[in-house]
């Protein structure tokens, strides 16, 4: 849908086209008029009124913090701000940066579920968004797809923090319910006071989206929506979607619990089981780069036990010194002997002689060629497939395959050619010979008497 701005300035910002609706109003893509640096401008343009002064002294105020956060804000996977603009001293652009990509919204839109190692790169760049965030003090409230923009190389960067706070804010709500239903935490629908991880339960909602292609919470109406948020319990994604592995299910199981008490403690906590999975487990190994790794925090660079609930207990029982080293040796015994057999086994069924290069090259090119006579006899074409078995036949004179199969092309040319019509040169030679004849003999000359005859007569 093409859009018109109601202005063309934004001061040192020339608006260049439409880009979307936001929150609190119109995106714009423009262009720095000294600089050329092209920006997202999101203008802030209000429908609804404001019933006092108070509400609208709150939200400029919202809006003002939503600038000292952001402006506070310099990392890889959040949206720079460039610029605020302001009119009679209240705030009335951002110049945020520009990506060059699509919100994760339409990349799911196109494609559900992700692939695994897609969806997995673009949960650590959240996380790890939000690791950078929260140690900044700042909520950001209201992950979800929308809020989160792919750059054309893939990385995720988290947007608007438009109803974002800090950990300790004087700042009174506008509304009852900040957030959008389908990925709010427990806490946000209940109005509790909210803390880092609330943003990691909404996370751990887009993770499961972005693995299983569904939301958990799904509902035909906003009232069942925010129950199921409350009271229901998705099924694990490695149920809805068996490709991905148990323990990623297990981060996102953790991420999606009721309480904020039992998900995981920070965001940096979460993203290092992350890491943790893509280290050990082998349908996930290398999904993200050696840059991406080396970026992300580690406790130690040791490989680390495979992730479990730290709500399940475990067994632990000391093992007698003597059991452990008799089980020990046994366990080598066994472990020598196998591999003993299984080296003689080896020798004995080792073959005697190789297939050098040239060998291999010979078979090839026989190959090709019965496959090259097969494919004329199969077209009809007999006198090329004939030619063709005589030059393999010529170079592989003991080729008994070719030679049979030469054979057949012979036959089926002979049944396929027409009997060729007696010409008159052939009828000729067919005819019976003919008997000359003789030439007359010379007429005998007249006796006396005969003329004597014809002188009288």
């Amino acid at each position: 849908m093409s859009e018109l701005p109601e202005r063309r300035d934004y001061g040192e910002y020339e608006v260049e086209s439409f880009l979307g609706k936001g929150s609190i109003g119109k995106v714009w893509l423009a262009r720095h008029r000294r600089i050329g640096r092209r920006v997202a401008l999101k203008t802030v343009q209000l429908s609804q009124k404001f019933e006092d002064e108070a509400d609208a002294h709150e939200f400029y105020r919202r809006l003002q913090r939503e600038a000292e956060l952001c402006g506070a804000m310099q990392h890889p996977n959040i949206v720079t701000l460039y610029d605020v603009g302001y009119d009679d001293e209240v705030v009335s652009f951002f110049a945020t940066e520009y990506i060059d990509g699509e919100p994760l919204l339409a990349r799911l839109r196109r494609t559900r579920p992700l692939p695994l190692t897609e969806a997995m790169s673009i949960a650590a760049d959240i996380l790890r968004g939000l690791a950078y965030a929260h140690s900044k003090g700042i909520i950001h409230r209201d992950i979800k797809p929308a809020n989160i923009l792919l750059t054309s190389e893939g990385q995720a960067k988290i947007a608007d923090f438009g109803v974002a706070r800090p950990l300790h804010s004087s700042l009174t709500a506008t509304r009852s319910l900040v957030g959008t239903p389908n990925y709010m935490s427990p806490e946000q629908v209940k109005t509790s006071p909210v803390s880092p991880r609330s943003d990691l339960f909404s996370a751990g909602v887009v993770m499961y989206e972005m693995l299983t292609g569904v939301k958990p919470f799904a509902a035909p109406e906003l009232s069942g929506i925010l129950y199921n948020v409350v009271h229901h319990v998705p099924p694990p994604v490695n149920e809805v979607n068996p490709a991905v592995p148990e323990a990623v299910s297990q981060v996102v199981a953790r991420l999606l619990a009721k309480k904020p008490e039992d998900r995981y403690g920070s965001a940096a906590e979460a993203l290092n089981d992350l890491d943790v999975v893509v280290r050990r487990e082998p349908i996930t190994a290398g999904v993200l780069s050696a840059e991406t790794l080396a970026t992300t925090p580690h406790e130690s660079t040791s490989p680390l036990p495979t992730i479990v609930d730290p709500r399940r207990p475990l067994l632990r029982r000391r093992v007698p010194a003597l059991l452990f080293w008799l089980v020990a040796l046994l366990l080598a015994s066994a472990l020598g002997g196998s591999v003993l057999w299984l080296r003689k086994a080896a020798e004995q069924q080792r073959p005697s002689a190789m297939i050098s290069p040239e060998q291999r090259r010979i078979h090839h090119a026989k190959v090709r060629a019965l496959q090259l006579a097969r494919a004329y006899a199969e077209a009809g074409r007999y006198p090329e497939a004939i030619a063709t078995y005589d030059a393999l036949l010529a170079r592989h004179p003991e080729s008994l395959v070719a030679r049979t199969e030469r054979a057949e092309a012979q036959r089926l040319l002979d049944e396929a050619t027409p009997k060729a019509e007696v010409t008159k040169t052939a009828r000729k030679t067919r005819r019976e010979p003919t008997v000359e004849k003789k030439p007359d003999p010379p007429p005998k000359k007249p006796t006396r008497w005969e003329r004597f005859k014809r002188w009288w007569g």
